[in-house]
């Protein structure tokens, strides 16, 4: 559901977002993930944060939903998927080649015609490993959908970038999309992992949901993981990525040294 923005109207919204993009009010926050069973940084998802001059810090919910919908739609992407690109070089220079990076993109947004060749010329401009960036697919998907939306992954995966489907579990046809949309990632939604804890049958249904898509050959992250408890279950299962504020909330950029250090294999940080 949208959140009310605190400014006054849509048009304003998209108005003053305008104005904001060119001012370089938007910036990023990262929020690591881990490979469960090893300890492991596996890499970051990239957040939209607005530093709106009379609001205050918004996150997306206040804004993400009308931009997606107005004009400003695809120079929001634009920017968001340099960033991102131009950050995997960063962490290439500073040998952090081997963490990946994803961003949320709508499928509107990952179905633009121009999206693989953005994509590729990226890659090879900056010399970055394709197979680093991960695209999350946001939002409702349609029915009607799935056949283009089939298509339109499997050319973003030919560039070497990976697709992920977000918020799995939160929707009707959560099933469907996992059965039919060629994705290498699934990522659960909060909302599944809220009670595995306390309700046995929440979990049995998790992780049989986490079977079943191992099964189709999807990675697997489980998100929303805020409590020891919660992580103590996530690492029971094998072969899970997983993300959540007891992990580490959203940080910003320049902490990104210090999540590393801290995930480093003992006999590295030893030397």
């Amino acid at each position: 559901m949208r959140q009310t923005s605190p400014l006054q109207s849509a048009s304003t919204l998209v108005n003053d977002a305008e104005r904001g993009l060119g001012q370089d009010e938007f910036f990023f926050v990262l929020q690591p993930k881990l490979r469960l069973q090893e300890n492991k940084l596996s890499g970051f998802e990239y957040l939209i944060r607005w530093q709106h001059p009379e609001s205050g810090v918004l996150e997306p919910a206040y804004f993400i939903s009308v931009v997606e919908d107005s004009l400003l739609a695809g120079r929001f992407t634009d920017m968001l998927v340099a960033r991102a690109a131009e950050t995997l070089l960063q962490w290439k220079v500073a040998g952090h080649e081997d963490l990946s990076l994803a961003i949320n993109l709508s499928a509107t947004e990952l179905g633009r015609k121009d999206m693989p060749g953005r994509l590729s010329a990226l890659f090879n401009s900056l010399g970055v490993k394709p197979c680093r960036f991960q695209i999350e697919l946001t939002g409702v998907v349609h029915p009607d959908q799935l056949d283009w939306l089939v298509d339109v992954i499997q050319a973003v995966q030919a560039t070497g970038a990976r697709v992920a489907l977000d918020d799995f579990g939160s929707g009707f046809n959560s099933l469907t999309l996992l059965q039919q949309l060629p994705v290498d990632i699934v990522k659960f939604d909060r909302s599944l992992i809220s009670q595995v804890v306390v309700n046995g049958e929440s979990r049995r249904m998790v992780e049989t949901l986490v079977r079943l898509a191992q099964n189709h050959g999807k990675e697997i992250v489980l998100t929303g993981l805020e409590t020891a408890e919660q992580f103590a279950w996530a690492k029971t299962l094998p072969d899970i990525e997983g993300q959540g504020y007891f992990i580490c909330e959203p940080i910003d950029e320049g902490e990104i040294d210090r999540i590393i250090f801290r995930h480093r294999p003992r006999d590295i940080k030893a030397k």
